[in-house]
């Protein structure tokens, strides 16, 4: 039965790696030539960014709401990349030419503990909106005066060493932040460990492998082949097991994925969640006392808590994979 619950193990670990190697951020677009002045009063350019990963922002200096909360954002991540061999960059791009100075701009850089690893670039007004329309192709507006600021997104983009847009995060949101440092490490890491946003495929391929254990197991002790049934149950156990783990590592960070659908569908999707949380919450005890009866060899009590262990646990497992689905594919995430 060990040995069992170590193939199992090495199984999901397997899937994870596979996942990891099989995913890659998709390319959209790239960051043209620019020269730009940084906070230190040198000139920036995008040769000085090529051969690093890195993470670009839009503030202003004179900005009152979402400025300060996007570069408390980029201090966040500075934190996250300080300790990584190859830190991440990051650089964010005055949208007020005419007041952002470089000495401006080298003031508000000390006011969030920004290092040599966060830069602060400005430059005419001219060059900051060709960046943003044809370069980076995020939204903005320039209604007022060459003296006012640009109206600018609240996005994060994501660049890879080649100068290529590999992804866009909304700044305002924890959940989406903590997917570009995922996504930020991934990059810099040559693409070869498997990424936050695999996860939940690899949460639903973990479901479907324990549905497939969990029937095999069924149809075995209904066979009286008792060494099938006993390795398909503990490895079905042990899948669950990195399952949950995988589970819990998503959802602490990313939180909960609305489901954006409407008409009769919504309906059968929550009763469908709201049966399968229920039952996921009710799971790991059931499994547990019901292995162990097993593992004691007390088989009266085991079978009779098996009777409802294991079809609660199938229904979750294969609940799992339609609600992976129907979120991830019927309707892609925001």
């Amino acid at each position: 039965m060990r040995a069992a619950v170590a193939v199992a193990l090495a199984t999901a670990a397997s899937l994870a790696v596979w996942l990891g190697v099989q995913r890659r951020l998709p390319v959209l677009g790239a960051v043209p030539g620019f020269t730009l002045v940084e906070r230190a009063g040198t000139p920036l350019t995008a040769a000085d960014l090529t051969g690093h990963v890195w993470i670009a922002d839009f503030v202003f200096t004179r900005c009152p709401d979402v400025c300060p909360l996007l570069s408390n954002r980029m201090a966040g991540l500075q934190r996250t990349f300080a300790q990584t061999t190859d830190p991440v960059r990051l650089v964010s791009f005055s949208v007020d030419p005419a007041h952002d100075t470089p000495e401006v701009l080298a003031d508000y850089a000390h006011h969030f503990g920004a290092g040599d690893k966060w830069l602060f670039a400005t430059g005419s007004r001219d060059a900051i909106m060709g960046l943003l329309r044809d370069g980076f192709r995020v939204a903005f507006a320039d209604g007022g005066p060459a003296a006012t600021p640009i109206t600018h997104s609240d996005r994060f983009v994501l660049i890879d060493r080649e100068l290529r847009i590999r992804g866009y995060y909304h700044g305002g949101d924890a959940a989406d932040v903590a997917r570009l440092a995922q996504d930020a490490h991934f990059l810099s890491g040559g693409e070869a460990v498997i990424p936050f946003t695999a996860l939940p495929a690899l949460n639903a391929t973990l479901n479907g492998a324990s549905a497939i254990l969990l029937a095999a197991g069924y149809l075995a002790i209904r066979r009286r082949r008792v060494r099938t049934h006993r390795a398909c149950m503990a490895a079905a156990f042990g899948t669950s097991i990195v399952f949950l783990i995988s589970y819990l590592t998503y959802h602490l960070q990313a939180g909960t994925t609305r489901f954006p659908g409407h008409g009769w569908l919504r309906p059968v999707y929550f009763t469908l969640l709201g049966t399968h949380t229920v039952l996921a919450a009710c799971i790991p005890p059931l499994a547990s006392v019901t292995l162990g009866f097993a593992l004691r060899g007390r088989f009266t009590k085991h079978a009779r808590l098996a009777r409802w262990t294991l079809p609660a646990w199938f229904y979750v497992s294969v609940t799992g994979v339609v609600i992976y689905l129907v979120l991830y594919h019927l309707y892609a995430p925001a």
